[in-house]
């Protein structure tokens, strides 16, 4: 049910193509953590699915050194909601909601319906590359 590091390993890798100084952190969490930095952070008192922390400016990627991009955070119960609910697999949702954290790390935002409309399009078209 759950993924390994090597997928989530290819997954960083594909949404970063040929980055190799970066660094990222993905925490698999509970409903009550989730909430809880959801409220904190957003002001939102609900569980959601992911939440991202990005460190930096996208420009930076390309600097020397190693670069910490920040953080996702994934709700486990949720991804099982929704993949019932969209009729899809948990591994399915789970790279979806993976690859969603990352592009929100990459700089993707989804407020405005012009950048909704990138950013889900570009989620859909690498998901297919891990089914």
């Amino acid at each position: 049910m759950g993924i390994s590091n090597k997928k989530i390993k290819d997954i960083v890798m594909t949404v970063f193509p040929g980055k190799t100084n970066i660094s990222l952190s993905i925490n698999f969490v509970g409903e009550k953590r989730i909430k809880n930095i959801n409220k904190i952070y957003r002001k939102k008192d609900a569980v959601t699915d992911v939440i991202s922390f990005a460190n930096i400016d996208n420009d930076f990627i390309s600097q020397k050194g190693e670069v910490d991009l920040g953080d996702v955070f994934i709700c486990t119960k949720q991804i099982s909601r929704q993949a019932r609910e969209n009729n899809v697999s948990f591994q399915e949702e789970n790279i979806r909601i993976i690859i969603h954290g990352l592009l929100h790390l990459k700089g993707y935002d989804h407020v405005i319906k012009k950048d909704a409309e990138k950013m889900f399009s570009l989620q859909e078209k690498l998901i297919k590359k891990f089914l």
